[in-house]
């Protein structure tokens, strides 16, 4: 036999079986596929593949219970009389995980010194191979404790070895009488759950503590699984759904709102010809605002609905440089220059919108100018990372607080007096739209620096679209960007 066996556990991690560790793999049927040296020895057996596990007529009996249990719960514990070389039977605890990928049953016997006595926390357990946390409790006291579990708990290690079954859970349980509750449940039906929150160096994490009784052992084992992924996708459906109501909402009330506006708009051009000078100044500052309040209404209706792309190969470098000549004299009023830096080779394509990329960078640039009240310079640099293109937007104003970072792209945030805290958020909803990606990098009187990432163009995909009907085929190589 090898010195180590590779077994695929949980149809995703792979345990190896150390030869210092009792453990023994059957099939179905009770029947030896693998033995480590150590079990063999301890069960007086040789170690011989194919055979059966020699158990008496009850642990016979046990096994097809204990099997029925292991495939339905992934993992459980049981006892057994074997029989060794001599005449008489020894009795094992083991624990059990059902491989259903083959079909087999890996078993870790366990011995007095390592179920009973102390917690083992040996980095080479079994127990640390498996992709989520275990705690054991016997008797209330906990027994035994992988690493995972204690890095996704953050659990003190000083005073982990006191720690009893009813205090681990008075952390997790604000009411006393919820906590009775949870343990009437797991004492009769031998099964429990409940969900935590925690926080992991300032990030906010979720996980279901799932927790079985085992009464003829009087133990009980707490699975610690991550399901943050999880949490975090339900909360983002349900921004999502809200975003999708206040969206429908918002273009319904935005086009009656540009209706009213049209009319306005005519009854202005007919008072011109019915008013003073003194009148025709004010009726410009009116017809300039009425100007504002289409733009801002413009701006949720795009953010409102949405919207079909025809999207074509675009140099990004080419554009920057239109929309620098677009800004300039805006630039200029406001002792204002912006410097544009492409890398050396920089491949500056993309699959696209050119008009939605046009106001993007407009609305950045725009956003640079207006918080440098001093003058200065704002630095654009292109630049090439992987099959990606980078876009560097630095500004010398005067910084966005921390506290502010996290908002920037909401809708309806801002922090200029006038602003209608829509810019941004068209931002955002271009870069999605181009599979890209927003970053932000500020420091409080030193300037920001908005950090865009998008997919190159490539040759290895091609691009065809119906104007009829707007619908897009396209072909594709393996390794082609996802650009859906």
């Amino acid at each position: 036999m090898n010195n180590t066996t590779m077994v695929p556990l949980l149809e995703m991690e792979e345990l190896i079986l150390y030869e210092d560790e009792p453990v023994i793999l059957l099939n179905t049927s009770c029947q030896i596929e693998s033995i480590s040296k150590k079990a063999a020895q301890l069960l007086n057996i040789d170690e011989e593949i194919g055979k059966p596990l020699p158990m008496d007529d009850l642990s016979r009996s046990r096994w097809h219970s204990f099997l029925s249990r292991v495939r339905q719960e992934n993992f459980s514990f049981s006892s057994f009389n074997v029989k060794g070389k001599g005449l008489g039977y020894k009795e094992i605890i083991v624990f059990g995980i059902f491989i259903k990928k083959k079909n087999l049953v890996f078993l870790k016997i366990l011995n007095e010194q390592s179920i009973y006595n102390r917690v083992q926390l040996d980095g080479r357990s079994f127990l640390n191979n498996l992709p989520y946390g275990i705690i054991l409790f016997k008797e209330d006291m906990i027994n035994e404790i992988n690493t995972k579990a204690i890095e996704m708990l953050n659990m003190d290690l000083e005073n982990i070895l006191n720690l009893t079954f009813d205090s681990f859970l008075t952390q997790y349980f604000d009411f006393g009488y919820k906590k009775i509750q949870f343990l009437s449940e797991l004492k009769t039906f031998g099964h429990a759950t409940f969900e935590i929150k925690c926080l992991n160096d300032d990030n906010e994490m979720f996980f279901t503590l799932d927790c079985k009784y085992f009464y003829y052992l009087d133990m009980v084992v707490v699975s610690v699984i991550d399901i943050t992924e999880k949490i975090q996708l339900k909360q983002k459906v349900q921004e999502l759904e809200q975003l999708s109501e206040i969206g429908k909402m918002s273009a319904t009330i935005t086009h009656e709102i540009k209706n009213a506006v049209t009319s306005l708009k005519g009854f202005m051009e007919l008072l011109k010809f019915n008013t003073t000078e003194e009148g025709k100044k004010y009726i410009k500052i009116v017809e300039s605002e009425i100007e504002r309040m289409e733009s801002i209404l413009s701006e949720i209706l795009y953010l409102a609905k949405p919207n079909k792309l025809i999207k074509e190969k675009i140099s990004l470098q080419e554009l920057i440089n239109e929309v620098i000549q677009v800004m300039q004299p805006q630039a200029s009023l406001n002792n204002v220059a912006i410097q544009f830096n492409v890398h050396e080779n920089c491949n500056s394509m993309i699959v696209g919108n050119a008009n939605r990329l046009k106001q993007m960078f407009i609305n950045l640039i725009k956003n640079a100018i207006e918080v440098m009240h001093n003058g200065g310079t704002i630095n654009v640099e292109l630049k090439n990372m992987y099959n990606k293109i980078q876009i560097y937007i630095q500004d010398q104003g005067i910084g966005i607080p921390e506290e502010h970072l996290n908002k920037l792209f909401t809708p309806f945030f801002t922090t200029k007096e006038d602003g209608t805290g829509l810019g941004l958020s068209l931002v955002k909803k271009v870069v999605d739209e181009h599979q890209g990606k927003i970053a932000v990098e500020s420091t409080i009187d030193v300037g920001s620096t908005f950090i865009l990432e998008f997919p190159n163009y490539t040759d290895y995909f091609t691009r065809f679209y119906y104007e009829k009907n707007q619908k897009m085929l396209a072909s594709r190589a393996m390794n082609s960007l996802p650009l859906v």
